[in-house]
């Protein structure tokens, strides 16, 4: 027994010996491999970038706007896509004011207009409607009065103008200018003449001419008006009763027509006229001012002073004279310094030049300042009727900082689909604005729309998060005001406070 157990024992030992040699040789030519396992799951997330909110408004611009209209404008924000977005809107505003400026004494035409560049030629521009034809180097438009006749649109008969069946005549705006009845200036021994309403004998210069019958054209000695009977001799000018409606210079230069008696504070007469006149530019001459088809041109001569009529020169441009010829009216001498050609210029006026003020819940007012800094009387001032204004809901939060353009916050999310109640209702030309605070302006009103999207949270429920945490709405508008929401604690956003 003692023998088999040791041989099993030794037998044993060379197997384990023998095992421990072939496992060695295993690791020595190659590695070991452990169980692994794949799987793939795809899970489709889908997007759409169908973001889009945008300004939504109701407005037809008007034809001719006066102080005190107010013209329909219907504004809003509405989601035409497919993600709910916080809003919150601004006005700004350019303008394009046209007003009179008056240079340059009216001895002649400024010969900058010479090389005709500045010309306008005939377009529906505001500038040509108002008369103001002519452009000068200097930035200046010089306005022509028009010859074109007026007639009462009540009176429709065909017949011509005649005094005795009290058809009346048509007038034009020259024809207002020559409507005080007596010229006292024209440039010397200028050409003229005009149409006898009724048979005159008239006294000129000491002479008599008789039997002038109605109808009868007369003119001055260098007059060309043909088969003028002539009322002065070649070296002189006459100075009296004219007719407005026929009245026909002829010379260039300065024409004065003396106009109404003045009256005081009281309504009273006093011994002093007004006075009227144009700058008359013959058609031979006309290419100075630029026209390539010459005509007969007449500038508007300019009034500085308000009390005076329409047409009236400035008080104080003329200086009449010490003797009277006989037969005629006492002349004058113009004072250069004071008779100014009508003259506008053009300014563009930016939002930084406007000044916004915001009255609470009710409009903001846009106001240029004119060039008189010291008085209101030039200033152009635009009402914006603001609607919904208020702290909850479907309103508008309007958060203002002095100085800054107004910015109005939307209360409420605006979701897919949805228009936001209105923030503008209308816009009125101030009743404040008069007619001396412009000749003709354009007012660009724009209305600009920020918008960030709502986002989800963790609980499924809509954040103000992305304009609480110094988002998209943490950076206020240009020349706006900055805000950001409180956060909520409804499934829908139904009501924010903007901080």
């Amino acid at each position: 027994m003692t023998t088999t157990k040791k041989k099993r024992s030794a037998r044993d030992k060379r197997i384990m010996v023998a095992a421990v040699i072939v496992a060695g040789a295993i690791v020595a030519g190659s590695t070991f491999a452990w169980f692994t396992s794949k799987d793939e799951v795809t899970n489709r997330l889908s997007a759409s970038a169908d973001y889009d909110v945008a300004i939504a408004e109701d407005f037809q611009p008007p034809e001719n706007w006066v102080p005190g209209q107010e013209i329909n404008k219907d504004v809003s924000a509405v989601n035409t896509g497919n993600v709910d977005a916080f809003v919150r809107m601004w006005l700004e505003g350019e303008m394009s004011v046209f007003n009179r400026t008056s240079f340059a004494d009216a001895q002649s035409v400024p010969n900058n207009n010479s090389t005709g560049a500045g010309y306008m030629n005939a377009s529906a521009d505001e500038k040509t409607k108002l008369g103001f034809s002519f452009y000068t180097a200097s930035g200046n438009y010089i306005r022509e009065l028009s010859t074109k006749q007026r007639e009462n649109p009540n009176q429709n008969s065909t017949t011509p103008p005649d005094e005795d069946t009290n058809n009346p005549a048509k007038f034009s705006e020259v024809q207002s200018v020559q409507s005080g009845g007596y010229l006292v200036y024209a440039p010397d021994n200028a050409g003229y003449s005009w149409t006898l309403e009724q048979a005159t004998t008239m006294s000129v210069n000491g002479t008599t001419v008789t039997d002038l019958a109605k109808g009868t054209v007369v003119g001055t000695g260098n007059s060309t008006a043909s088969g003028a009977t002539k009322i002065s001799a070649a070296d002189t000018n006459y100075y009296g009763a004219i007719d407005a409606s026929t009245f026909k210079p002829e010379t260039e230069g300065l024409y004065i027509f003396r106009r109404n008696v003045k009256l005081d504070v009281n309504g009273n007469k006093i011994d002093t006229y007004e006075y009227s006149g144009y700058y008359f530019v013959p058609s031979a001459n006309s290419t100075n001012l630029g026209l390539t088809t010459p005509r007969d041109v007449y500038l508007a001569l300019y009034n500085s002073t308000e009390n005076n009529s329409d047409y009236s020169l400035a008080d104080g441009s003329v200086t009449p004279a010490t003797t009277t010829p006989s037969g005629e009216v006492t002349s004058v001498t113009p004072v250069w310094s004071k008779i100014k050609f009508d003259t506008a210029k053009e300014t563009i006026v930016k939002n930084s030049g406007l000044t916004w003020t915001y009255t609470a819940d009710t409009k903001l007012t846009a106001t240029y300042a004119g060039t008189d800094a010291s008085s209101a009387a030039d200033d152009i001032a635009i009402d914006v009727k603001l609607a919904n204004i208020g702290t909850g809901g479907q309103t508008w939060t309007a958060k203002t900082e002095v100085g800054k353009t107004t910015t109005f916050y939307y209360n409420d999310d605006l979701e897919e689909g949805d228009t936001t109640a209105k923030l503008v209702d209308s816009v009125t030309l101030s009743s404040a604005t008069t007619q001396h605070a412009f000749l003709a302006f354009d007012f660009d009103l724009n209305v600009f729309l920020e918008s960030v999207q709502v986002t989800m949270g963790d609980d499924g429920k809509e954040m103000t998060t992305p304009v609480e945490d110094g988002g998209a709405f943490a950076t206020a508008p240009a020349g706006g005001v900055g805000a950001y929401a409180t956060a909520q604690n409804v499934s829908e956003i139904e009501n924010i406070t903007w901080i």
